[in-house]
């Protein structure tokens, strides 16, 4: 009676195992400085920006019939612009326990200056191009943001971060991976837990915090930048590049003023080295 039953569940799992897709594309015709919404439970989002009067949705569910079966494909105009929605229904068996092993993507092309909000449970966020604030958010991919004009806000609870030309403030978050924020303009926050953080500051100085939990923190500056530096290694050494004017310098510690002070320019890790570049 047993093996029976444990025979109707294998021919069960491999009769739902078939290879499927579930597809949904959709183009809106939009207003300028409108909004992107995307909430998924575990899709990868690519989002960039077109010389375009359209936002432009291509969404896609690939895996067994059961896994995609009764996924939810939404993208839908509301006053604010187009809200997309990628969801996994709960279901759970006693033989399955909410396991998925579909793969999701979304991708949009919206027009250059537009507003970007993503919200992803499982995969890499991928932003290109746009003029107006975002956020993007995973838990559990890698982050990009690329030529971006507008303050951006960057999470991922396991994976790394790279802002690469960004005119705009720029706050960075994960539990772990490495931080890039290359070619700033803008206000700089870059905290790991787990890994390294690389800045490069273009124009003045509107203020930096770089912390790490476990790896090297550097921070390339224009040699006019001014400021205040405050820089700290629990575990490492701490290499200047920069003409600081020191007022406390020892083990593990260097505080003082860059070009007779200015804002907080702050690194701090608690295991590995701290380096102040100056650009080239």
């Amino acid at each position: 009676m047993t093996r029976h039953l444990a025979l109707a569940v294998v021919l069960l799992a491999i009769g739902n195992a078939q290879a499927a897709e579930k597809a949904l594309d959709k183009t809106f015709t939009v207003a300028s400085g409108g909004s992107l919404t995307v909430d998924a439970d575990g899709a990868s989002v690519r989002i960039s920006a077109g010389n375009t009067s359209q936002v432009v949705v291509h969404m896609s569910a690939r895996g067994s019939e059961d896994d995609i079966a009764d996924v939810k494909l939404e993208a839908v105009q509301n006053n604010d612009g187009v809200a997309i929605t990628m969801r996994r229904p709960d279901k759970r068996s006693w033989f399955r326990w909410g396991s998925w092993s579909s793969e999701e993507k979304i991708e949009v092309t919206v027009p250059r200056q537009y507003q970007v909000n993503v919200r992803t449970g499982g995969g890499n966020v991928e932003l290109g191009g746009t003029t107006g604030t975002a956020r993007l958010q995973t838990s559990g991919g890698d982050v990009s943001a690329r030529n971006i004009t507008g303050n951006i806000e960057l999470r991922t609870s396991g994976g790394g971060i790279v802002a690469d030309t960004i005119r705009g403030d720029v706050d960075a978050n994960t539990s772990g991976g490495d931080v890039r924020l290359l070619k700033i303009d803008g206000k700089i926050r870059g905290n790991t837990s787990g890994g390294s953080v690389r800045c490069s500051l273009v124009g003045a100085n509107r203020g930096i915090s770089a912390t790490s939990s476990g790896g090297d923190i550097e921070l390339t500056l224009p040699r006019a930048t001014t400021g205040d530096v405050n820089a700290t290694t629990s575990g490492g050494g701490i290499d200047l590049d920069l003409p600081i004017t020191t007022s406390e310098h020892k083990d593990g510690r260097v505080r003082g003023t860059l070009n007779g002070g200015g804002l907080p320019i702050e690194a701090r890790t608690s295991g590995g080295n701290v380096s102040l570049r100056a650009a080239d």
